[in-house]
């Protein structure tokens, strides 16, 4: 998988690999970061070896720590330095992890070391000329724990053969090669980071990181002369309206920008297309999970050679699946996903695992548990999910319906959804970033009477509420728990 890499690093050692606040590292020097952690990881016994972890604080030498667990052909599980030392204690004591990769200062590491003893590893000073032979392909290569927050933490498990799989694919969806800047913007602890990394570093292009890129994207992008982006889909809106408000442009050497992790709603693309500079850029929609390695499905939204979308009732389509990719939906309109991305299963949870991946004609299947329909020319559209479905006075209620009604009304930016439980009785809650220079409860007011008018009592929410911002999982997706939790007691909500 890493041999492209290599590749570069011997034949064009001065190219830019990484650019980590505005500190440039070569494809040779980077490649030498690289080498040492594969050196300091290597395995010392026969046999399958525990994953190795990796402090994860969103720099260069996170990027070359992970790279070199892959080199070495072990497998990675990520510490991030603002997760509960509770949290950390209890990943490493599942996957049995006794060894890592420090790239960074934590608060935690001493008692973390006093409560497991693994034996921290540091980048050594003389790197080897190249790595042993590869993994195999069903060696794992990393160990990524699910949030939590609807469940106990599951820790997915994902071989060498996926990310070798998937890479080559979008390689060739977002174009990335040389003379590419593509900024590193997610934290190394999902695996989106992967979708970022991998692509840009096997295909002999500059991988960006800077800090400002979360509150300046519009600047950052301009200063770094950024072409490829991947965005979660709710930063996209936000930067979007915030964008639109401030009568800003993209620049013109951004071209391709990514957007997933949740679904896309109509008003979402109308803001975008509405903003400028838009035109030149093409907007690839995707589709996937971490037990399926990245993306499965993708599509053009926008931008050059964009094909007409297909009429879906206002939800936007998820995609076609790439070359990798197997599919099949059964009666009840589920998604379920084949192919050489597929995770290994859930470590240590035989039950879920059995649950989660199925065998069908002597193929393997994971059910992904998200309901599609199909439109033309085969393309998926995203319907919802069985886990967003709650009972409200006897209705079964899809909470991304009611987001999606919420997201169509004036003066909203982005907005979560939830059921809230008082006194034995269940209603309904909706969360809204209202946009810039606008008033919160006139807004609030405002969605009130038309949700009143237009919609069912039953996805009428009891409280509409105004907040500054979503809470969002690690991976950055919004949490809608997390939300109702933190805005509850929040006063001035439309009732």
């Amino acid at each position: 998988m890493l041999e492209p890499f290599f590749d570069t690093a011997r034949d064009d050692p001065d190219r830019p690999a990484v650019i980590d606040n505005g500190l440039v590292l070569t494809y040779g020097r980077f490649a030498a970061l690289v080498l040492t952690v594969a050196a300091a990881v290597e395995p010392r016994t026969a046999g399958p070896q525990p994953p190795v972890g990796v402090v994860v604080h969103h720099s260069a030498r996170d990027v070359a720590a992970i790279l070199g667990v892959l080199a070495a052909g072990r497998a990675y599980v990520p510490l991030e330095v603002h997760h509960p030392e509770a949290r950390l204690e209890d990943v490493l004591r599942r996957v049995g992890c006794r060894e890592a990769v420090v790239t960074a200062e934590t608060g935690w590491q001493p008692a973390v070391e006093k409560a497991i003893r693994p034996r921290w590893t540091l980048f050594p000073t003389a790197p080897p000329a190249r790595p042993r032979p590869g993994p195999r392909p069903e060696d794992p290569a990393y160990v990524l724990f699910t949030s939590g927050s609807t469940g106990e933490p599951k820790g997915v498990v994902v071989p060498h053969r996926a990310p070798a799989a998937v890479v080559p694919s979008l390689r060739g969806l977002y174009g990335v090669g040389e003379g590419e800047f593509v900024l590193h913007f997610h934290g190394a602890g999902g695996d989106t980071s992967l979708e970022e990394i991998l692509p840009a570093l096997t295909g002999g292009a500059t991988l960006v990181i800077d800090d400002g890129a979360r509150e300046g994207f519009a600047r950052v992008a301009e200063e770094q002369q950024l072409s490829v982006a991947v965005l979660p889909t709710g930063f996209w809106d936000s930067l979007t309206a915030d964008l639109l408000h401030q009568g800003a442009r993209l620049p013109a050497s951004l071209r391709t920008v990514v957007i997933g992790g949740e679904a896309v709603r109509a008003d979402m693309l109308e803001r975008w297309l509405r903003l400028g500079g838009t035109e030149h850029v093409r907007l690839l929609n995707t589709y996937g999970s971490t037990e399926t390695a990245l993306v499965t499905h993708a599509v053009q939204l926008a931008g050059p050679g964009a094909p007409a979308l297909p009429e879906s009732g206002g939800d936007l389509p998820i995609g076609l699946p790439l070359p990798h990719v197997g599919q099949r939906i059964d009666e009840t309109g589920e998604l379920y996903v084949s192919g050489p991305g597929l995770a290994l299963g859930y470590h240590d949870n035989p039950q879920a695992t059995a649950d989660r991946f199925t065998e069908r004609g002597g193929v393997r299947w994971y059910r992904t548990g998200d309901l599609v329909g199909e439109a033309a020319d085969g393309i998926l559209v995203f319907r919802g999910r069985s886990d967003h479905q709650v009972k409200i006075r006897g209705f079964r209620v899809d909470l991304l319906d009611v987001e999606a009604l919420v997201g169509r009304c004036e003066g909203v930016s982005s907005v979560a959804a939830a059921r809230v439980d008082r006194a034995g009785h269940s209603s309904l809650a909706a969360f809204f970033v209202p946009l810039p220079d606008v008033e919160p409860d006139a807004v609030a007011a405002g969605i009130r009477d038309r949700l009143t008018r237009t919609a069912p009592p039953h996805l009428v929410p009891s409280l509409i509420v105004p907040v500054d911002a979503l809470e969002q999982t690690h991976t950055g997706k919004v949490d809608r728990n997390a939300t109702r939790d933190r805005h509850l007691g929040t006063v001035g909500a439309a009732r």
